[in-house]
Parts: structure tokens; sequence; C-alpha cells
């Protein structure tokens, strides 16, 4: 009796340390979470191992000879096989347990006595009066634990049957967006209603890789966010061509343009080639900032209608002036608190032309290498370095046409680069560009963020002259302000804007700090479903203050699944 009484006691050991209702809703209630804990058929598995059946008591790394119950335990395994272990060896005999956990392992027991009963092998009449009176003891939880084994069996199949892939999961989003302008270009505006829902196939071959196709759609325009001051380039035929600026440019416009037809934008393969070093191989439209660490915690969240308004607060512009494209990206963890990133983008315009000019290596192509230093959790510092090669009427901090931030003149190097300029008699050159930037966060907690960015950018417009253009901001990032899923943020700085222009023809610009200034709260309904009011207001738009000042009113609700 003190033997099997020691048994039961030492071999639920083995069950995970948990509050009774803790543990009722892990094993039981949710069909999701099996992997965790799950009981089938009398095996029971921990983080999806099945705890090994073990045949002698040696086999249990961490029970010695020495402890007090290692007689009982040995007993237990020659007699009745009925002690099991954890899939690396371990007994971890120490833990405390539940009376659910109990009955649980109580439940295995009896499974493995009625086995040997009905193989008419030899069960000691105490041993069985011991467990007798302990499943009478433990009558409502054993009956209630078949009943809900069993329920979640049939839950567990019908998921299986009906889930349209074993390797792949499907995640989305879908934002709308009312937003308007106030201010002197309001009469040259409308209230608008913009959506952009996103599909994302996950698939895993190998439990450490992930194969993501990236669907979009959405009703934005394509070249304008809003009808703000641009430039006007003169063309041989006596009308000019308009370039609006891109400041106004919202996170929820991004790959919104798609004239409500579902599109790839990036197809995606991540898989580590070492402990230290991750590969990702990328086409169609891919952008930077997915693989590389951006430094704004709270407000970046890849333009997922979650973090900050306008798609300037969310991470440093520098990101956007050579993306858009299909190449390769690497991050190697050097140390600990040492990140470095690099990679190559071919223009996805161009990469699958095999005409001179075009292709992978002979057309346009951005090359980004960063090193991300972290010394402490609540801090980080990265330096960015960009190499950028436009084809004539592509440069820009826009994705190769997509506009994301920055003045007209900045993106157009005052009225001189212009999209289908050849075609409208415009002399058009390429621009190579070089692009520096400085990126810090420090968080610290996981509820307060303030980060900020600097670069410069010198860009050559081929066999004409060199410009210089400047970015900067801070951002102030506030989680989970009234409830849990909440977010307060704010936005200063200044969007990309031409400082300067040695050469060329360009249209007389003025130099006046183009001022971004963003407020807004996510406020979380549930999980699932956020609103989110605020605004954008511009000071000097286009960089320049005879333009006024123009304030963006957004409201914007996102589903997330």
């Amino acid at each position: 009796m003190l033997r099997l009484s020691l048994f039961l006691l030492i071999f639920l050991g083995f069950v995970p340390s948990l509050p009774a209702q803790e543990t009722e809703s892990i094993l039981w209630e949710k069909p999701r979470d099996l992997r965790e804990i799950r009981q089938r058929k009398g095996t029971l598995t921990v983080n999806g191992d099945p705890l090994a059946q073990i045949n002698a008591v040696e086999q249990l790394r961490d029970v010695q000879s020495t402890d007090w119950a290692y007689e009982a335990l040995q007993s237990l395994v020659a007699r009745y096989g009925c002690i099991a272990g954890y899939p690396d060896g371990a007994f971890r005999g120490n833990r405390a347990l539940s009376r659910w956990e109990f009955a649980a392992g109580l439940n295995a027991c009896l499974n493995t006595v009625e086995k040997l009963l009905a193989e008419n092998s030899a069960v000691l009449r105490e041993d069985l009066d011991v467990l007798k009176r302990l499943a009478q003891s433990f009558a409502a939880e054993l009956g209630a634990l078949g009943g809900k084994v069993d329920n979640l069996e049939h839950r567990l199949a019908y998921l299986e049957d009906h889930s349209f892939s074993t390797t792949t999961k499907l995640m989305g989003s879908a934002i709308f967006s009312v937003a308007d302008v106030f201010g002197k270009s309001n009469s040259r505006n409308q209230t608008v209603l913009q959506y952009r829902t996103n599909l994302n196939l996950i698939t895993s071959f190998t439990g450490h890789d992930a194969l993501i196709t990236s669907l979009f759609a959405g009703n934005a325009p394509l070249r304008t966010s809003f009808n703000l001051p641009g430039v006007e380039t003169p063309t041989p035929f006596g009308f000019a061509v308009p370039q609006e600026t891109a400041e106004g440019t919202l996170s929820s416009q991004f790959a919104a343009n798609t004239n409500n037809s579902l599109q790839m934008l990036a197809l995606q393969y991540i898989f580590p080639l070492s402990e230290k070093l991750l590969v990702n191989v990328t086409s169609s439209s891919s952008a930077y900032q997915p693989f590389v660490p951006t430094q704004n915690p709270l407000l970046d969240d890849a333009s997922g209608g979650r973090g900050s308004l306008s798609e300037f607060g969310q991470r440093n512009p520098i990101y956007s002036l050579g993306g858009g494209g299909t190449g390769v990206m690497f991050n190697y963890q050097v140390f600990d608190s040492l990140k470095l990133s690099a990679g190559y983008l071919a223009s996805g315009l161009e990469a699958g032309n095999p005409k001179q000019g075009q292709g992978l290596f002979n057309g346009g192509y951005g090359a980004l290498g960063q090193l991300t230093w972290q010394p402490i959790k609540e801090f980080s510092l990265a330096a960015v370095y960009l190499n950028d090669y436009s084809p004539p009427g592509r440069f820009g901090f826009n994705y190769n046409g997509l506009g994301i931030a920055g003045t007209a003149v900045a993106n157009s190097l005052a009225g001189q680069d212009v999209l289908f300029g050849e075609r409208l008699g415009i002399d058009q050159y390429p621009v190579i560009s070089n692009a520096y930037g400085l990126n810090f966060a420090w968080q610290p907690s996981a509820d307060i963020a303030v980060s900020g960015w600097f670069s410069a950018t010198n860009a050559r417009l081929i066999g004409q002259g060199d410009g210089d253009i400047l970015s900067y901001a801070l951002t102030l990032g506030f989680a989970n302000v009234a409830k849990e899923g909440d977010l307060l943020g704010f936005v200063v700085g200044a969007q990309p804007y031409l400082t300067g222009f040695n050469g060329g023809n360009p249209q007389p610009f003025k130099v006046d700090v183009p001022v971004h200034l963003e407020g807004f709260y996510r406020y979380a309904l549930n999980n699932n479903i956020s609103i989110t009011p605020g605004f954008i207001w511009l000071l000097a738009p286009n960089q320049d203050r005879g333009n006024g000042s123009d304030v963006i009113g957004v409201i914007r609700t996102t589903f997330v699944f």
C-alpha cells in the first residue's frame, strides 16, 4: 500500500504545475491548445511530445539512488511499468500538482492496471484496494475526465478533417479608413472611404522556415494620396505634368492601389542557414522593412492598420528609397548585442525582363546594409546605408512609383524626374543615390516607447547634377493606456525634403521645413477589432510656407484575423 501511494504521488510529478482552473482550461476547454497538453487514447503529451514509457528507473536522468522514493519507483517500474518520463529523460518528480492533475495521472494508472489484469498478470490485492478507494474518491473527476476527453477527440477530429492545410496558416487584415483634408487644400479634396484587405498564407515545411504569400486588394488611387500641393513640370507640348506631394500618405493606403482587384505583393521564403544566420529570398514588390529592425516598436506595425496613421510615422523613409523588388536579405547575429543586416533588391518591375537595361542585375536596384546595436534590452541603435539606382522617372521615396513619403520637390528632384517623362518629351536621366540613416529606440517598459531617426540622401541625376535630401522625426507611443490593446501615439518630424540642387535644370523651389505633426488613439474593441481616430497636420506642405497648412482627419477601423 505504501509503495502504491508513493507511486501515485511520484508518478504524477510529470504533470506541469498549474492552478486547477488553469489546468482544466488548457486540458479540456480549448482544442487549439491541445499542442500544449493533450491526453489521447492513454497517451499524455506536453508541448506536442509524448511522455515516454520507461523500462528501468535508471533511464530517468534526474532520479538518483539516494532519493527517498528511489526504491518505490524501481519496484513500480519492474512490477507495473506504470512510470513515464519526459522525452528528454527527466522525471521531474518534485513538481506540485492539482486535483485535476492527480485525477489525470490516476486515470492513466488505472488503464495500466486494467491492462495487466486483462493479461492475467499478477497485481497485489493491497494495491488494488488502494486503487479502488482512490477511484471512488475521484469518481466525479474521472467521469468528467472521460467525457471531456471524448468530446475533445470529436472536436479535434472535426478540425483536422476541415482544415484546408496541415502546413499552412491563413492570417490577414481588413482596414477601412474615412479621411478628409481641412485647410488650404480643402477645396481640392473630398471625403473618401478607402479600404485595403491583406491575406497572408504562411507555410512551414520544417517548423523553422516560412513561405509567405501576401495578397492585397484596395481602392486607393495609384498616384496620389490626397490632392496636396506639388510640382508642375512643363512639356514641349505646352502643358505641365503635375506631381503631388506624398506627405499625406496613410499607412492604410500602402498597397491599396489595386483598383479593387486581388494582387500578389510579395512571395517570400525565410529559413535559417545556421543558428546565427537567417536568409530571406523574396520576389515581386517586397520592401526592406519587414526584414530589418526599424527601431519603432509601438508605431511600426508593417502598415498593418494598428500603428501610426501615416506611412511616415511608421519608420525612417530611407527604407522606401530602394525597395519594391526581388532579391535576397540576410540577418546575421554577430554577437548577442549586435546584428548585421544586408540585402539586395532588384526592381520588381524589371527583375523578370530579359531585355538590356533590365533584369535582375542590369536594371533598377537597391543595396542595403544595417548594423543594429542593442547594448541593453531597453535601448537599441541602428546605422543604415542604402545605395540605390533608379531608372529615369522612378526616383523617390516611393517603392519604384508608389508614393510613400516626402515632398514632391524631393521625390522629383525639383521637377527633373517625371514618371513617363520621356514619352512627354521631357529629358530624363537615371538617378543614383547614397543614403545614410541613424535610428534609435528607447523602451523603458513594454508600454512606453520613444523612437526617432535621421537620414541624409545624396541623389545624383546622372550627367546633370546633385541634390541633397534630409528627413528626421521623433515618435512617442503609450500602450494599454485605458485598457489592454489601446495605443496613444505621437509623431513630430520633417518628411524628406530637398535642401539644394547643384547643376541640372530644377524648377524653382523653396527650402522651408515641411513639419509633420501626428496624433492618434487606437481603441481596441477586442483582440481583433480596433478603431483609431486621429489627425496629421502638415505645416509648409511641399516645403513651402506659402502653401499654408493642411490637416488630414482620419477615422480608421481595423479587423485582424
